[in-house]
């Protein structure tokens, strides 16, 4: 490995909560302590699993599997709907302890963030120790547990904290203990191989990240395009990207990545209301409203598009906003297995510049509005499940 390729003297910490969804469902409620626990869409519903307890992954369940396929492997599971605004608060407890050590922090899911801890290490003890009290402030104070990795990028950062899951910690300070650690591991251990990229190598003889160091810039290129080289440097360590602050959101997105690829269009269109249902309770949360919807969809292929709608007046209820995402879905060519759907909403606006007078309080859009906001006062009071949205269902087809 060039060694002018990597930064010196950066230290970057990942912190992984564990099964994050399910461990908070577990805490809260004792009596589902070492069962298998399935949170997303219920067995007889069409949808995915968000996550699942470890007891849940001895059965072959994962994130983003069919909920048809999590129940035949696992019919005597605990299956729950996700209360995304409970994980929502768990999750700024969380983020307040991170921010205790570091300003640079970069929170890239409610259950994971990055640490540039660079310049702030000294300060608490050395990295070994804030990892150690991170974790110990966690368990304490939320009754959670959490993976911590630190690496000197925030590649070998994530790698480390996947290592000894759950409740781990692993460091990997330097390319010596990176080579030690992966050359003999099959590619699939590298940031950005999935399964079809493992497949594509694999047909050239590629199976390991020391066959993957033989390989040269151009070939990978040629093979993979611009993804092959990132897989080139993420293989040799390189990450020069820099751990960048959360600023006030600009959009609001999730994406799904399917376990297989699909093209079962009433699937896809059950995702999405799941995605939705998370993004219209963020608005209300933030007290936002958006104009413009965008749908991402990746084809097995790898290749992506993106179909995007704007509105003239703002919008934040789940029923507009899921008609709208499956408008822009009907314009997506049939004949191609999808591998990810995903749907951001932005052009956002603290208004939404809808001015009601007394002549107004019989029309039909503010009763919808007044609707919208009474469900939401509901769910954060008694969770997500206390009513069941009225999405419409008439844009499936």
């Amino acid at each position: 490995m060039d060694k002018g390729d990597v930064m010196p003297g950066r230290t970057i910490i990942h912190v992984d909560m564990d099964a994050f969804y399910a461990a908070i469902e577990i805490r809260d409620n004792p009596s589902l302590k070492g069962k298998p626990v399935i949170i997303g869409a219920l067995p007889h519903q069409r949808g995915v699993v968000s996550t699942c307890s470890y007891e849940a992954r001895k059965f072959g369940i994962r994130s983003a599997m069919n909920i048809k396929d999590a129940y035949q492997r696992c019919p005597d599971g605990v299956y729950l709907r996700p209360s995304f605004e409970k994980y929502e608060a768990v999750s700024s407890q969380i983020r307040k302890i991170l921010l205790e050590f570091t300003d640079i922090a970069e929170f890239v899911a409610l259950d994971e963030g990055y640490l540039d801890i660079t310049y702030t290490s000294h300060l608490f003890g050395g990295p070994e120790q804030i990892a150690w009290e991170i974790k110990k402030r966690i368990k304490n104070e939320l009754q959670l547990t959490c993976s911590v990795g630190i690496g000197y990028n925030m590649m070998t950062a994530k790698l480390a904290s996947e290592e000894k899951k759950p409740d781990g910690f692993y460091k990997i300070m330097n390319p010596e203990d990176l080579d030690a650690l992966i050359l003999g591991r099959p590619v699939s251990v590298i940031y950005g191989v999935g399964k079809k990229t493992q497949e594509i190598l694999g047909k050239y003889g590629i199976f390991t990240v020391k066959d993957l160091r033989q390989l040269d810039m151009s070939f990978l290129k040629s093979l993979l395009g611009s993804h092959g080289i990132d897989i080139y440097h993420m293989c040799r360590g390189i990450d020069h990207r820099e751990v960048t602050p959360n600023e006030e959101a600009k959009s609001y997105g999730r994406e799904t990545t399917y376990q297989e690829n699909t093209n079962d269009f009433n699937f896809i269109r059950n995702t999405l209301k799941e995605i939705v249902k998370e993004l219209a309770l963020l608005l209300k949360q933030e007290k936002k409203w958006c104009r413009t919807v965008t749908l991402k969809i990746k084809f097995s292929d790898m290749n992506s598009i993106t179909r995007s709608q704007t509105v003239e007046e703002p919008i934040n209820d789940t029923n507009t906003i899921y008609n709208i995402a499956c408008k822009l879905l009907n314009k997506v060519e049939r004949n191609r297995y999808i591998r990810l759907v995903g749907l951001s909403l932005s052009n956002l606006t603290n208004q939404s510049f809808q001015q009601i007078s007394f002549d107004m309080l019989d029309n039909a859009p503010v009763k919808k509005d007044r609707l919208s906001n009474t469900l939401f006062q509901l769910k954060k009071k008694h969770g997500m499940n206390v009513i069941r949205d009225p999405i419409d269902f008439s844009n499936k087809r």
